[in-house]
């Protein structure tokens, strides 16, 4: 029944229900035209009346079970200020380290906790077939928020979480090169250095940059900058870095 599901559809709202359920939320337009693993969904009768909407209703009917609801309903479970009209419930990929390790750059996400920030990056790493590897303190990436700025790529994108010993030990046991974005005297500008073997580059938070235990082992890059900032969002940062590695490869 629908009135079930509505209830499912609010609880997604929680971490705790997410995990337990393997289950996130996408909402929009354009995000839904790019779901995949739909479990159910909703519209409003008003999304309807835009042809493009009317398609993607139509063509995901063909795989899942969508309910009309009321637009008063629909607000209630919707997590924007302006509601286009459509969310579908998405079954979470489950990916393996073997998984991740299979990609050239993998990039590790060390207390990301801003969920625009992930997101992003989490974009960047799809457009540049990167793998994600998430660290502690990092923001769920299957909350709204990072779903609607990662712009679909959390569809696709391999991702894994890990505690910073497991991934350092991974990353050594398989001979995969650990960098960190980091501001240090002892580290490399990130253009000078030879991308050219399977890498691991860990990027912190704005706040604290990368953990201790991570710089302990890691070889560390920096941005050069010339202005007053006294750092890039991280976000900027972690994009940069990624296209320096696949334009040397």
């Amino acid at each position: 029944m629908s009135t079930a599901r509505l209830k499912i559809a609010q609880k997604l709202k929680l971490k705790k229900y997410r995990d337990e359920l393997k289950l996130f939320v996408a909402e929009g337009l354009r995000l839904c035209e790019m779901a995949s693993e739909i479990e159910f969904g909703f519209y409003t009768a008003d999304f309807l009346k835009n042809e493009r909407a009317a398609r993607l209703v139509e063509k995901v009917k063909t795989c899942a079970t969508l309910y009309e609801i009321p637009a008063e309903t629909f607000e209630k479970i919707s997590d924007t200020k302006t509601p286009q009209g459509i969310i579908l419930i998405c079954r979470q990929k489950i990916f393996t380290v073997e998984e991740i390790l299979q990609k050239k750059l993998i990039v590790a996400l060390d207390a990301i906790s801003d969920a625009g920030n992930l997101g992003t990056i989490l974009r960047t790493a799809e457009a540049f077939n990167c793998s994600v590897v998430i660290l502690e303190n990092s923001a769920d990436i299957f909350n709204s928020k990072v779903v609607r700025a990662s712009m679909g790529a959390i569809f696709n994108l391999p991702v894994v979480k890990m505690t910073r010993a497991d991934f350092l030990l991974t990353m050594q046991n398989s001979g995969v090169e650990i960098l960190a974005a980091a501001l240090d005297s002892t580290a490399e500008i990130y253009y000078n250095h030879n991308f050219k073997n399977k890498s691991a580059v860990v990027f912190g938070s704005e706040a604290t940059g990368v953990s201790t235990e991570i710089l302990n082992i890691a070889k560390k890059i920096y941005i050069p900058m010339t202005g007053r900032a006294e750092s890039l969002n991280v976000a900027t940062a972690a994009a940069i870095i990624i296209s320096e590695f696949f334009r040397q490869n």
